[in-house]
């Protein structure tokens, strides 16, 4: 059993989990009426549309224990920081990365002079 309740007979801790599956944040906003689905506020709908790969959803399954029907629930989380962002740490780590190779080119022409 969950800690879920049934939202057709209303009985508290009836929901029982059948099953828990990522899907790609992507293809559930395609859906109908995803937001409300899935439970997002409008501020955060926007983010996860403007950037659906920085999030991770999640659909649960729920069987009523006590009638016997079945239903989705949504769940999404931010993975971390957007996409643009990473790039721009991967840019810096390069340019850090070079830079190191100059300055030690140079430590080396300093010393052979």
């Amino acid at each position: 059993m969950a800690l879920e309740e049934c939202p057709f007979c209303h009985k508290f801790l009836a929901g029982e989990l059948l099953s828990k599956e990522e899907i790609d944040t992507t293809e559930a906003l395609k859906e109908k009426d995803a937001f409300f689905k899935m439970g997002i506020s409008i501020e955060t709908g926007e983010r996860v549309a403007d950037n659906p790969e920085a999030f991770v959803t999640y659909r649960f399954a729920y069987k009523c224990g006590d009638c016997g029907k079945e239903w989705n629930k949504f769940r999404i989380r931010e993975t971390g920081g957007p996409r643009e962002y990473a790039e721009d740490e991967e840019e810096k780590i390069d340019y850090d990365a070079g830079k190191e190779e100059e300055d030690a080119r140079e430590e080396q022409y300093a010393r052979e002079e």
